[in-house]
C-alpha cells in the first residue's frame, strides 16, 4: 500500500468509535449518515458527498470495505469519514447508531437512507424470514432512522434526507413482490412526509432508479441475482450523481435517467388494471427464475 494510502486509512480508523465527536474539515459544509455506504449505490454517493464537501459517518456490515472507502475519501477529498460496522437490519441497531452518534457528539446534517434488501423469486418460494428481513431493513430501519434525525433537524431549521427507492416503487412487480411493496412503502413516506415539511428548511427527497449494476442485482450478498440485459442497467456512478444533485435541489422525486423517466410517466397514466398486467408481463420475462 502507497504511504498516503496507508496514513488515510490510519486517520480514517482513528476516528471509528472517537468519543469525542468528529472533528470537521476545513470548509465542511456539514455531515452526511449514508446506510449502506460500503460498496454500490452507497459507496459512490459517500464519494459525491465527499466531493461536495461534506465530512461522512459510513454506516454498513462490512468494517473492511468501509474504512478502505474512507481512507479512499479522505486521501482524494481530504474529508474526515467515520465509520460504523452495524447490521441495521438486526433489531434495536439503529437507535444503538443513534444514541452512539450522539454520546460522540455528531450532528448529522444529510440523512441519506440506502441500506436495502432484495429477493428475487415466487413469493412462495422465498422464506418468510427472507421476506421479514427484508422489511426490517427497507421499512423499519428506514423509519426508524428517518425519526432518529428528522426532529434535530426540524429544531434547526435545515437538513436534508435522500431515500434510495426504486423505480419498483410506481408499480406492483411479480417476482420482487415484496422490494416493490418496500419500495412504495419509501416512495409514499417520502411525498407525505415532504408535505409535512413545507417552509420547515428541511427536504426530503425519493431517488428511484431503474436497475442498477450492483450485488443487489448481480448474484451479490443482498440476494439479488438478475439476469438481465446489460443496457437495461444503470452505473452506481450515475444514479449517485443523480441522487447528490437531486438531494441538493430539494427535489421530492427523482428517477435517474430518461428511460426510467419514461416508464415512470406511463405508469403514472396507465390505469390500475393494466399498470398490473404490464408489470406482471414484465416479471414473467425478465425477472422469473428458470426452475432448477
Amino acid at each position: 500500500m502507497p504511504k498516503s494510502a496507508a496514513k488515510a486509512k490510519q486517520k480514517a480508523t482513528s476516528r471509528t468509535g472517537r468519543k469525542s465527536g468528529i472533528t470537521r474539515s476545513s470548509g465542511s459544509k456539514g455531515l452526511a449518515l449514508i446506510t449502506g455506504a460500503s460498496r454500490g449505490i452507497g459507496a459512490e454517493l459517500a464519494k459525491q458527498f465527499a466531493q461536495g464537501g461534506y465530512d461522512l459517518v459510513l454506516v454498513a456490515r462490512n468494517a473492511g470495505q468501509l474504512l478502505d472507502l474512507a481512507a479512499g475519501i479522505n486521501e482524494e477529498h481530504g474529508r474526515w469519514a467515520t465509520t460504523v460496522a452495524a447490521d441495521l437490519g438486526e433489531p434495536g441497531a439503529v437507535p444503538k447508531l443513534g444514541r452512539q452518534l450522539q454520546e460522540e457528539g455528531i450532528e448529522v446534517d444529510v440523512l441519506v437512507n440506502n441500506a436495502g434488501l432484495l429477493d428475487n423469486g415466487d413469493f412462495t418460494a422465498i422464506s418468510l424470514q427472507d421476506h421479514l428481513q427484508l422489511i426490517e431493513l427497507n421499512i423499519a430501519a428506514l423509519t426508524g432512522l428517518t425519526h432518529q434525525f428528522l426532529g434535530p433537524m426540524r429544531q434547526r431549521g435545515k437538513g436534508r434526507i435522500l431515500n434510495v427507492a426504486s423505480l419498483a416503487s410506481f408499480q406492483p412487480v411479480p417476482q420482487l413482490a415484496v422490494y416493490a411493496a418496500s419500495k412504495a412503502y419509501v416512495l409514499s413516506l417520502t411525498e407525505a412526509l415532504s408535505e409535512e415539511l413545507k417552509g420547515t428548511g428541511v427536504t426530503i427527497t425519493a431517488l428511484c432508479p431503474g436497475f442498477v449494476r450492483t450485488g443487489m442485482t448481480t448474484g451479490g450478498t443482498d440476494g439479488g441475482d438478475l439476469q438481465l440485459p446489460s443496457a437495461l442497467m444503470l452505473t452506481p456512478e450515475f444514479v449517485a450523481q443523480e441522487g447528490y444533485k437531486a438531494c441538493m435541489k430539494g427535489e421530492t422525486i427523482h428517477v435517474p435517467g430518461l428511460g426510467g423517466r419514461l416508464v415512470a410517466g406511463i405508469t403514472d397514466l396507465q390505469p390500475r388494471g393494466l399498470r398490473r398486467a404490464t408489470s406482471g408481463l414484465v416479471g414473467r420475462m425478465l425477472l422469473k427464475k428458470p426452475p432448477r
